[in-house]
């Protein structure tokens, strides 16, 4: 049906623009509400703080959230009791480590366990992660913690690049499908006018349209572009290869993989940018941003976080360990000491405009694991596969050649062949005609850090090297 409904759009000009500005719309009264207005100046003054006022306002904000977690989320109430702890036992960020951590399997297995139980079930919005590190989890938000968190990233994110929602035109280069997967002639984008926004559809960034991209564009001035970094990079590369003119696009923020020096290069010269990167996740516990001196600064008044070794213990800083978040913003699903799955190091903040940031370095965890399809397409995302199937507790999708896919699951209780099949039918939508294989595995083998890869391309270099 719901592609049947993008047909539909699709076929009638100028249908695409109406319906991403009417879908801009109704978002835009989701994430920049009143509660998103009152927190971005609140948010902004407090870039300034001294370390100390900094502190004692996070303690505040700890306090309150484990009072809610201790009372009205099911699972931290019968951990509270288990090990015999009252609310008011954790008042400051060192009391933190009284509690475990929360693992990714507790949220994988019962995410409902998670959720504030006085919500109403209206008032839930359901998402996932993206599955660029297993299996996507289940998360819940209210507008409430929606709306804080789009007033992050336009205080310390988008105010910094120069993007302004519905002010200036800008691009987003995303990974949304806009057209089916057999379309062979642009436009893959369309214009949301509430927004001020060209999104241009990544799927279809293949080299036989690159051109198309690039043509498009520069039909108009934009302020900046936001995007993954191996997007970035594949238009950036096209324009220097060809020997264009670079783009003028003015800034760019990244966001959801490694940006490697040698690719912020690139990006930065061929679309002419000065290049923000951004680390967040969408479980809205940890919310970190390049400042203009080039440093990743955490926002603490965001989340907490702590780096910890192999025994569990803190790390003093500059060592890399564990990161271990606990949101302060989601007061809907609760993450209190919750191992995000990645590896980093803090530093003391060297900005005298941000006393109270740490510095975030030397971060590891992100994955550009990517499908290579044969013309040249990327795909990065494992979320898409996995739509409408529940019970998996790994997946691991191994492309075998250019049209042959192997999908390696680990079955959680309840899972069925018709899951498997259903992972199928995601993929041939998303990818086209290719010939998919479940294989069911007892565990997926894991990489000297502990994790496995979500994406295994083993096509060989000859081959990769036709659609460079």
């Amino acid at each position: 049906m719901k592609d049947l409904k993008l047909r539909l759009v699709w076929a009638v000009r100028g249908l695409p623009d109406l319906a991403a500005t009417v879908q801009g719309w109704r978002l835009g009264r989701q994430r920049f509400g009143p509660v998103f207005r009152v927190a971005l100046a609140e948010i902004i003054a407090r870039e300034s703080w001294s370390p100390e006022r900094m502190a004692a306002y996070v303690d505040e904000q700890l306090r309150a959230l484990v009072r809610l977690a201790a009372t009205r989320v099911p699972y931290y109430r019968a951990l509270f009791r288990r090990l015999g702890l009252h609310p008011d036992d954790i008042r400051t960020v060192t009391d933190l480590t009284c509690l475990p951590v929360l693992e990714k399997q507790v949220v994988r297995e019962t995410p409902e366990l998670l959720v504030d139980e006085t919500l109403a079930p209206a008032e839930l919005r359901r998402g996932s992660t993206s599955g660029t590190t297993g299996t996507p989890l289940r998360l819940f938000h209210t507008d409430r913690t929606i709306q804080l968190n789009y007033a992050y990233y336009h205080a310390r994110c988008l105010r910094v690049a120069g993007i302004e929602f519905g002010r200036r035109p800008y691009v987003m280069l995303g990974g949304r499908r806009l057209v089916p997967p057999g379309r062979s002639k642009p436009p893959f984008w369309c214009y949301n006018y509430a927004w001020k926004q060209l999104y241009m559809s990544s799927y279809h960034l293949s080299r036989s349209h690159l051109g198309a991209y690039v043509a498009e564009l520069r039909r108009r001035p934009y302020c900046g572009i936001m995007g993954y970094p191996s997007s970035l990079y594949a238009l950036a590369q096209y324009v220097l290869e060809h020997g264009e003119e670079p783009l003028r696009l003015g800034t760019a923020t990244t966001s959801g993989e490694m940006l490697y020096p040698e690719h912020r290069a690139v990006i930065e010269r061929g679309l002419g940018v000065r290049v923000f990167d951004q680390y967040g996740c969408n479980e809205c516990a940890v919310f970190a941003v390049e400042g203009p001196d080039g440093q990743m600064y955490v926002s603490p008044d965001y989340g907490i976080v702590e780096v910890l070794g192999a025994d569990g213990q803190p790390l003093p800083a500059g060592e890399v360990g564990e990161l271990v978040c606990t949101s302060l913003i989601n007061h809907t699903q609760v993450f209190l000491r919750y191992r995000i799955g990645d590896r980093g190091a803090l530093e003391p903040s060297r900005s005298p405009d941000r006393p109270a940031f740490p510095i975030l370095r030397r971060l590891e965890g992100r994955s550009n694991a990517a499908l290579v399809l044969r013309d040249g397409r990327r795909i990065t995302r494992l979320g898409r596969a996995l739509s409408g199937v529940a019970h998996i507790r790994e997946c691991q999708i191994v492309q075998e050649d250019w049209d042959r896919f192997c999908v390696r699951i680990v079955p959680a209780r309840g899972y069925q062949p018709h899951d498997g099949e259903q992972i199928c039918r995601n993929l041939t939508g998303y990818l086209g005609p290719v010939d998919v294989r479940v294989v069911l595995e007892e565990q997926i083998e894991r990489t000297r850090g502990g994790k496995f890869e979500t994406l295994v391309c083993r096509l060989t270099p000859e081959q990769l090297a036709e659609v460079r």
